[in-house]
């Protein structure tokens, strides 16, 4: 047994060397650690060994290991079959769709249509949205740009080299547009500009395509070069701008109105949204709910798959987007716009409305500015229509109506005008003074003496009454609810106008003349001035000026209407007869007053003249008011015209251009 030991041993070491190097030291620490051993050691030894040896072959082992092994393999196969087959489109707590992503990573598109309603004027014609014939150049690996047909027709299709055209495309990184020249996002030597999908910057429109181009593009067969629908949100000089507001990134206003949006996904903070107008104050009805967009698909190496043709992808939707229906007449509007224009009318606003029911036909504001190119610092974007200025004489229209009214003037009364009031610097616009003259006609010379004259019978609270009563005092837009309850404002930014200002001694004698006159702390709208006549023309029942006549889904079913309405607590406080003289006072600034030039016009016109100083900067301006109704007889239109911050010594444009609005007004049909 001695003599087996050391082979066995040996035989050890040979086959597994290190379990018997740490037996080997399991042995020596049995002996103490003196190198010494007997036969009994070496047994025990032996018999550790071979269960060492035997333990690398255990099968109870290797059935644990394979069994660990199955459980993590079925837990990842659990793991995926629930990803790929039981929440493929909602995966995580976001919800997020792992299909639609798997997609879009072998997917180029670029968006044609916003699926944003679209505003129209009371004749259903559009005021925002066209549709045009565009193509689209989609990103391709630098060696798939076509045959040299393919490149023949494209090219003539395009005005450009079939070199040129194989450069640009090499270097299209993401959809574009075709805006008629081959820019790359880069720069480039050509003259043009990008329209991308991607860009947050103001881009240039795409082109509209000709019949001849379309056909060279289609018959190219070139995948990667698309023809397709493009809806653009303003054409190229829109109509009533300012009204129809612009869209544009607002996070702060998303995150605070629109959290509950945000949250569920149907936002994001660099979403575009309405930022004023009508695309503001309608944000909620004309927000769609899905954009149409254009697909190509291609392998990793930006081939074209042929197998999957380009794709629109939009909707499945009947009823949206929904339809916004206003009182405008966008042809009124264009031509009030046009004729501003031609008299050099760099800042002013002109408000028609329908003479029964007050509706909002045309509001144009200068200077004029295009929605896609908003410069916030000018200020271009802002409706002037609804913002209140100094309105000088036209305030004696109020002055009058509450003196009449009152009975604490007769229209034959005689008054003395001298030209000045002998003190706190009050004069007439006349210098030398109109001498004798009456009531009435004082108010068709606009006699400022005169008016200061009535103003010391009446009291401030009372003349302040009758301006809150015909609707000077607060924003007199419409408003309501839509349906559903949320309360909406048609009007986007409307100022309220003011009598007497905040700190002003308003029983001062000085303050008391120079408001009676417009001046001092008055402060009007045009929208109320128009709203004003036709309150008049009503016995003093103010109504609320409507923009927006109803929403209605694609269909054409209505889903919000917004009936004519009075604003709160109107009455008719106007007597008949001092209605009916008020009036003829407003003819007789026509026959024989201030607006003398409208005499000429097409229609029997009324109204009244006022001329405003005010302080622009360093400067000493005007604003030129006009305000009137026609035909006299039968009233269909109340207008009113400012040309703000003019200059002291130029003409009056007013009337001149109310009397070309009433001309044109008089050719529409009934």
């Amino acid at each position: 047994m001695g003599k087996e030991l050391p082979g066995t041993a040996g035989k050890e070491k040979t086959d597994a060397g290190t379990g018997i190097w740490l037996e080997g030291i399991g042995i020596n620490g049995i002996n103490g650690g003196n190198g010494s051993s007997s036969n009994s050691s070496r047994d025990v030894g032996s018999r550790s060994i071979n269960r060492i040896d035997g333990s690398k072959t255990d099968p109870r082992r290797k059935l644990l290991l394979l069994l660990g092994l199955t459980a993590i393999l079925a837990l990842l196969a659990a793991r995926l079959f629930w990803i790929q087959v039981l929440r493929p489109h909602r995966f995580s707590s976001y919800e997020v769709d792992l299909v639609k992503n798997s997609v879009l990573q072998r997917q180029k598109s670029i968006v044609l249509d916003t699926g944003r309603g679209d505003i129209y004027d009371r004749n259903l014609k559009p005021l925002t949205g066209k549709t045009i014939r565009t193509a689209i150049i989609f990103p391709v690996h630098p060696d798939y740009t076509g045959s040299a047909e393919q490149l023949r027709k494209v090219s003539g299709a395009f005005g450009v080299t079939a070199d040129d055209w194989k450069a640009f495309v090499k270097q299209v990184k993401e959809p574009l547009l075709w805006t008629g020249s081959l820019t790359t996002p880069d720069g480039g030597k050509n003259v043009g500009q990008l329209a991308s999908s991607k860009s947050g910057e103001s881009v240039k429109e795409p082109l509209e395509l000709t019949p001849s181009q379309i056909a060279l593009l289609e018959g190219s067969g070139l995948s990667y070069v698309q023809v397709t629908d493009y809806k653009t949100r303003y054409p190229d000089h829109p109509a009533a701008a300012q009204v129809i507001g612009y869209i544009g990134q607002n996070p702060e206003r998303i995150s605070g109105l629109y959290a509950r949006e945000l949250a569920a996904g149907h936002l994001t903070l660099t979403s575009e949204i309405g930022v004023s107008g009508l695309e503001k104050t309608f944000e909620s009805r004309l927000r769609g709910i899905g954009e149409r967009t254009l697909s190509v698909f291609t392998d990793a190496g930006k081939r074209p798959l042929d197998a999957l043709s380009a794709r629109l992808i939009s909707p499945d939707q009947s009823r949206y987007p929904l339809r916004l229906m206003t009182t405008l007449d966008s042809g009124i509007q264009r031509s009030i716009e046009e004729r501003m224009t031609r008299r050099g009318i760099t800042k002013g606003a002109v408000v028609v409305l329908d003479a029964a029911n007050a509706d909002i036909v045309a509001m144009a504001s200068k200077p004029s500015f295009h929605p896609g190119e908003i410069n916030a610092i000018d200020g271009d974007w802002a409706n002037l229509g609804i913002k209140a200025a100094a309105p000088g004489s036209i305030f004696k229209t109020v002055v009058a109506a509450a003196a009449l009214e009152k009975g604490v003037v007769k229209p034959d009364e005689t008054f003395d005008c001298h030209g000045a009031w002998g003190k706190y610097g009050f004069t007439c616009w006349k210098k030398e003074g109109h001498g004798k003259l009456t009531f009435e006609e004082g108010f068709a010379q606009s006699c400022n003496i005169v008016f200061g004259e009535v103003m010391r019978r009446l009291d401030s609270d009372e003349l302040e009454t009758y301006a809150r009563n015909l609707g000077l005092l607060a924003p007199v837009g419409w408003k309501g609810s839509l349906t559903g309850g949320a309360a909406v404002a048609q009007l986007d930014g409307e100022e309220g106008g003011q009598l007497f200002g905040a700190q002003t001694p308003r029983d001062d004698e000085g303050v008391r003349l120079q408001t009676a006159i417009g001046q001092r702390d008055v402060q009007v709208t045009p929208l109320q001035a128009a709203n004003l006549v036709v309150t008049v023309l009503h016995r003093g029942k103010a109504r609320a000026p409507r923009l927006v006549k109803e929403v209605r889904f694609r269909d054409g079913l209505t889903l919000d209407s917004f009936p004519p309405k009075f604003l709160p607590g109107a009455k008719e406080f106007l007597s008949p007869r001092a209605t009916s003289e008020l009036l003829r006072e407003m003819r007789l600034v026509v026959r024989s007053g201030t607006a003398g030039q409208l005499n000429a016009a097409k229609w029997p016109l009324a109204g009244k003249t006022g001329t405003a100083q005010v302080q622009s900067g360093p400067h000493e301006t005007v604003n030129q008011w006009f305000i009137g109704y026609g035909p006299v007889d039968a009233p269909r239109y109340a207008v009113a015209v400012v040309i703000r911050e003019a200059a002291p010594e130029a003409p009056s444009e007013a009337v001149p251009l109310a009397r070309e609005i009433m001309d044109m007004l008089a050719d529409q049909p009934n």
